[in-house]
């Protein structure tokens, strides 16, 4: 019976932490460093050349 609710509050706890769409194999970091992904973003169009020059700036500080 013990073992049953110790089941059950795991479940509960990673339907909680578990992230939408992701699989838990899937919960890795990139590997990226912030100035990759920065540039991936400036190069997407997903930010402006300013707002790129002026993040590289504080990620350098």
């Amino acid at each position: 019976m013990m073992f049953i609710w110790f089941l059950l509050i795991g479940l509960v706890i990673y339907a909680l932490v578990a992230k939408p769409g992701k699989r838990f194999s899937d919960w890795h970091k990139s590997g990226e460093s912030p100035e990759d992904i920065l540039t991936k973003r400036f190069i997407n169009g997903e930010i402006t050349e300013e707002e790129y020059k002026k993040m590289q700036k504080v990620i350098n500080n």
